[in-house]
Formats: C-alpha cells, structure tokens, sequence
C-alpha cells in the first residue's frame, strides 16, 4: 500500500487482534523494499511472527537475504521465518523470465540455510565467506504447481499455498505436498502448510465476491496458461477463460472496475473462487476455516492490498477464526 501510515495501522491492528503471522510482500514494482518494511513491521507490533511473503531469488544475494532476515531475528527477538518463492513480478523487475526452475528455488534455499547456519555457501562459482551475525530458522516456500509442492515437501519446513474455496484443490495440493515429504524420508506432518488467498468476509457473499473481484479476474486471466493449470479447468469454461485472457486489462485493479465486471459476465466467479478465493459471511467463513483445518491447513493469509476494507476483512477474519 502506498501510504505508510495505514500500513502501521494494520500491522498494529494485525497484532492487536491475535493473528499469528504478517507477512510482506517482495516486489519493487509495487511495493516499498522489503527489509525496511518488516522492521517498521518489526517495530509496530509485538507477538506476531514477520515474513516476507514472499521472497525470490534473483534479488538478492542468498549471503543479503540472510544477513537481512538474522538482523531481523535479533531485532524481533526471534519473531522471523523465511519464505521463499521462485516467480512473480520481483523476477520480471530485473528482467528474468516470470518463474523460475525448480532448481534454481532449491539451490538458492540451500544456499541461504547453509549460510544461516554460519558456514560458507558455494553461490555462482565462488564460496562464500562464514558469517557470524546469523542465525538459522525455518524456511517456508511458496508453492502451487505440481513440481514446486513436491519441493516444498522434500526441503521446506512448511509450505505456502494458494487455497480457495474447493476443498478437491487443497485436498491435492495436501496430497503432492504429503507424498514428496514421505518419499525424501520425512515426517510428512512435519511440514507445515499455510494458505493464501483473496479473502473478504462481508454481509453477504455478493459483497464479498465483488470486493475482491478484480484480483480474482488477474489470476483467470494470467495463471492458467500452463498445460497442468489448463487441467483445472472444466471444459464448458474453457472459452469463457480464453475470452477472459483475450479481454483483460492488466492496469485495471481497481474493486467493481472493468476486470472484475467482466469475470461476472463471462461466469468466471465460483471458479476463480474455487482457485484462490474465499468469502462469505462470518459464520461461513468460519466453516470453510474449519474445512481447511481437517484437510492439513494449518493457517490462512489474507492478501490485503487487494480489499478496499482492508481492517475491517481481518477483524472479521478474526472473527470467524476464534468461532
């Protein structure tokens, strides 16, 4: 968000109200800098666990991004983890490809941990000299294609995943996750899984599916290009998602605009939600919450910057959490 001052406000909101985890997003193209961000973070709030939400290679340095997250540590008192993703509009910034390999997450998630734990890391051909002001903790990673779930379960200390509101997609994202951690030789239910989507809890699902409609319509329009996304989607939808990526404007974001009216008239709105969107009333958010809890969901982000009532979707989400 643009303004600082509503930033700090949420955070303290954010923390006054019990929520475990404040995340911050890492993307200079419409973002202030991440660091500088998690310690005003740091500084306006006492309890809650602070991420980036998420971060990538590319950036920075794997010795930068450990330098900065230990300052952080000892900053908060230990109240940091580290997430980590492989695509996004970071990557475009400094004009890589928008995601990522495999490879290039684990191998830059190797780094990172084997620099935390203060012993020297072989990056782009050279080794790394031993720092002393670090300190290891857990490294999450974002992810959603089939390839990265199933990295996330052989490396991750937890994963973040997209979730919406069809419990057969969370239920395979579970699953790939589950399975990759018992074949590397893991404990699968040692890896955490945490959610994250487009939430908005009004007094009538209508509202609230109108509130985050235009962030909705980005993801139909802009992540369902690859063969295995292409899979999700049912067939009598298929021209209305084509029609969706012919038709989308990529600089209308704003709530009720032009993106979100047309995922209404081409009848994109249940399964966008399905994908990456929960809303409803309280007390349906609370049932959903607790579908996601029995299916291995630990816990739900709420993309924030997307609502147009940003305080008034967490103390909701609060809530229908406590409910």
């Amino acid at each position: 968000m643009d303004d600082l001052s509503d930033f700090r406000s949420l955070v303290r909101l954010t923390d006054d109200l019990g929520y475990d985890l404040i995340g911050v997003g890492d993307t200079p193209a419409r973002a202030y800098e991440l660091y500088v961000s998690l310690t005003v973070a740091a500084q306006e709030s006492r309890n809650a666990t602070l991420t980036p939400m998420v971060t990538t290679p590319f950036l920075r340095h794997p010795a930068a991004t450990a330098t900065a997250i230990s300052t952080l540590h000892r900053l908060t008192g230990g109240r940091v983890m580290l997430a980590v993703g492989n695509g996004g509009s970071t990557r475009r910034v400094v004009g890589r490809t928008p995601v990522g390999t495999p490879r290039e997450l684990r191998d830059y998630v190797a780094a990172v941990r084997t620099i935390l734990a203060g012993e020297s890391a072989h990056v782009d051909g050279y080794d790394t000299e031993p720092l002393t002001r670090v300190r290891a903790m857990p490294v999450y990673l974002a992810a959603d294609y089939p390839k990265s779930l199933r990295l996330a379960g052989e490396i991750a200390d937890g994963v973040v995943t997209t979730v919406g509101m069809s419990a057969e997609h969370v239920e395979r994202k579970v699953r790939t996750v589950r399975e990759a951690a018992e074949k590397a030789g893991r404990d699968p239910d040692a890896v955490e899984i945490w959610g994250f989507g487009f939430i908005s809890i009004k007094d009538t699902r209508a509202e609230a599916n109108a509130e985050i409609g235009a962030a909705l319509a980005s993801d139909v329009a802009l992540r369902l290009k690859a063969p295995h996304m292409r899979a999700l989607i049912p067939p009598a939808l298929l021209g209305a998602v084509e029609e969706m990526e012919r038709r989308y404007d990529v600089w209308d974001f704003a709530v009720g605009g032009k993106n979100a009216r047309l995922l209404e008239e081409l009848g994109l709105v249940d399964f966008a939600l399905g994908l990456t969107g929960m809303t409803g009333t309280v007390p349906e958010m609370a049932a959903h919450l607790r579908v996601l809890e029995s299916l291995g969901v630990s816990g739900v982000l709420a993309a924030v910057p997307v609502l147009a009532d940003p305080a008034g979707t967490l103390r909701r989400l609060a809530q229908a959490a406590a409910a």
